[in-house]
């Protein structure tokens, strides 16, 4: 599966569908000209356009919803996430639907368009990205935000 290909079919499957979204994660970071390599689609959606969304990917494949996560439950940087996933023959793609509620309160707010051949796709801003780093606080989230901000002064 071509990464490319997907995220234009599930924006575009979002768009369709009246769902406000911004793609983040290292998709987003590579798209503010960070080189970084990434094996998954990570979605900003509202919380109620959740259900909304997992029925606009389903026709691409997109069928094996996992159970509703919640990470750092109960602190300022507790999140919601819905993973569902696309099998296809060995191959395996990942889409993450990050709800914008708890510590992503307010990320819809913050997106920009990017005008691409292919349309338009919404992404959101480089701060919210960077401060949707920091609240991951994983060691390739540090290594997103150094890339981040050294792109950002170029």
């Amino acid at each position: 599966m071509n990464l490319v290909d997907e995220l234009y079919a599930i924006t575009a499957a979002l768009t369709t569908a009246g769902i406000r979204y911004a793609v983040c994660g290292g998709v987003a970071v590579t798209m503010y000209g960070a080189t970084r390599s990434t094996k998954d689609i990570d979605i900003l959606v509202m919380p109620e356009d959740v259900p909304l969304a997992l029925d606009a990917v389903r026709p691409l494949g997109y069928a094996f919803a996992a159970i509703p996560m919640t990470i750092g439950e109960g602190t300022e940087r507790e999140r919601h996430v819905q993973r569902v996933s696309k099998i296809q023959g060995a191959e395996h793609l990942l889409l993450d639907l990050l709800v914008a509620d708890a510590a992503f309160e307010g990320a819809l707010d913050d997106r920009i368009e990017i005008q691409l051949p292919q349309g338009v796709i919404m992404v959101v801003s480089r701060a919210m990205l960077i401060r949707m780093k920091q609240l991951a606080g994983r060691a390739q989230d540090l290594a997103d935000i150094e890339k981040l901000e050294v792109s950002d002064e170029a």
